[in-house]
């Protein structure tokens, strides 16, 4: 992990989905920080793309599955992935983006 870090919250859902079992989740995550750390943050699998309405940071979001979604940023100061969230869709961006208060993404 030490080309990349997880905000505490986004890495208790991601001990959630292996506290559960579930295999083809936590598969799908793992390779979709892999092609992170390939391809960057807009280019590879999963449909990356730039989160909207997220005031000033930036944020970026792949496809888990239908209902979930690995939202991550770049951090300024390290130039390293960010992992924020593992569960859900956009309706929790309010509390994904008090996650981000005291992080600078780029």
């Amino acid at each position: 992990m030490d080309n990349y870090k997880w905000n505490p919250d986004g890495w208790r859902e991601y001990l959630n989905w292996v506290a559960q079992n579930k295999i083809n989740i936590v598969e799908k995550i793992i390779n979709l920080i892999e092609d992170i750390l390939k391809n960057g943050a807009l280019k590879g699998i999963g449909k990356p793309e730039r989160l909207k309405h997220t005031k000033n940071k930036i944020l970026y979001s792949r496809r888990i599955d239908q209902y979930n979604r690995l939202i991550y940023g770049i951090e300024a100061e390290t130039n390293k992935p960010y992992f924020i969230s593992c569960i859900g869709h956009y309706k929790n961006l309010k509390e994904i983006l008090k996650r981000v208060e005291d992080i600078e993404l780029k």
